[in-house]
């Protein structure tokens, strides 16, 4: 009998612990990274490539999903179609990024597991100005809501709407669809003479 609720005590005591240490670590706001580095590529527009200390980081725009752009395989032929607005995010954040020092908050690092090449998922800062906010606001990209922590989607969100009933950027289109509903259709590109 002594030997059961001695067991009893033992195990409420290591829910009670559990339960405890989780909190603590639940309660923990999760790490940001800072580092500066300069822009030496924009490939999406919302995908850049910093150079920090000799090393070369591929950054994604924290919170931000930007059309996709045409893809054109040049040895294969083959050819994927972008989006509308895919050119004018492209060229904006090149205007607004490239060749300058930013800073980049690291929010999240995605690796890929075929090839291990790593992502980091930031808000890019420049002169102080939060240009993932800028390119939603412009209305040159959505709020991306998956990986997005709840207080930082509340404010790409609300940037997204004001874009929106300004009819800013890919607003002015009737209905525009979301990069992550776009499903473009591989072409074999062909020369006309």
């Amino acid at each position: 009998m002594e030997k059961g609720r001695y067991l009893i005590a033992l195990s409420l005591l290591s829910c009670l612990f559990l339960f405890s240490f989780s909190q603590s670590v639940s309660a923990q706001p999760p790490a940001i990274s800072t580092l500066e580095g300069l822009v030496v590529g924009v490939t999406e527009g919302d995908r850049i490539t910093v150079n920090s200390f000799g090393t070369e980081i591929i950054v994604q725009l924290y919170g931000v999903a930007a059309p996709q752009t045409a893809k054109v395989d040049k040895f294969s032929g083959w050819y994927k179609a972008g989006q509308p607005y895919a050119e004018d995010a492209f060229r904006a954040l090149s205007i607004k990024v490239l060749h300058q020092q930013v800073k980049l908050e690291i929010r999240r690092t995605i690796v890929f597991n075929k090839d291990h090449k790593q992502l980091a998922l930031a808000v890019v800062y420049l002169d102080g100005r939060d240009i993932n906010r800028e390119m939603i606001s412009e209305g040159r990209a959505w709020a991306f809501r998956k990986f997005t922590d709840k207080a930082d989607l509340f404010e790409y969100l609300a940037a997204e709407r004001h874009a929106r009933a300004r009819r800013h950027g890919l607003w002015q289109q009737e209905s525009p669809q979301p990069p992550w509903e776009f499903k473009p259709q591989l072409r074999l590109r062909t020369n006309a003479n």
